[in-house]
């Protein structure tokens, strides 16, 4: 009897262990939405500042993208490597789910900047790309 609630005992912990693993790995599997951004090394508009400007999509099931329409798009910056993200800027994409800002180059250094949209209706975070902005 002893033998038979040991063997109980180690297959109902076995199966509440896998059970974690399997949610935890499909919490991080959400879909994410499309970000796309021109460079905004190409968009200096004026000293120090250049323009940002990027299009938020959500892709559906049947293959096509819909705009992610009037919502908040977050810009973050970093001085340095190891430094962590910080929040500089919430801003609205259009209609059309553009988006637009200015984003500055540091006058010694380098900045890293970054577009990210919080998860939400069933997608994930979604991160833009690192831009790297400074003078030569």
């Amino acid at each position: 009897m002893r033998t038979f609630r040991a063997v109980l005992a180690a297959f109902v912990a076995a199966l509440l262990v896998a059970g974690a693993f399997s949610v935890s790995a499909t919490a991080g599997s959400l879909p994410k939405r499309v970000i796309e951004e021109i460079p905004p090394g190409d968009q200096q508009v004026s000293y120090n500042a250049f323009k940002l400007k990027g299009t938020v999509s959500e892709p559906q099931a049947d293959g096509t993208l819909l705009p992610y329409a009037n919502q908040k798009v977050k810009i973050l910056k970093k001085a340095c490597g190891s430094c962590k993200w910080k929040t500089v800027k919430k801003i609205k994409t259009n209609d059309r789910g553009v988006f637009k800002t200015r984003i500055f180059a540091p006058e010694r250094g380098r900045w890293k900047w970054r577009s990210k949209v919080d998860h939400s209706n069933g997608y994930g975070n979604t991160k833009g790309k690192v831009w790297t902005l400074y003078f030569r």
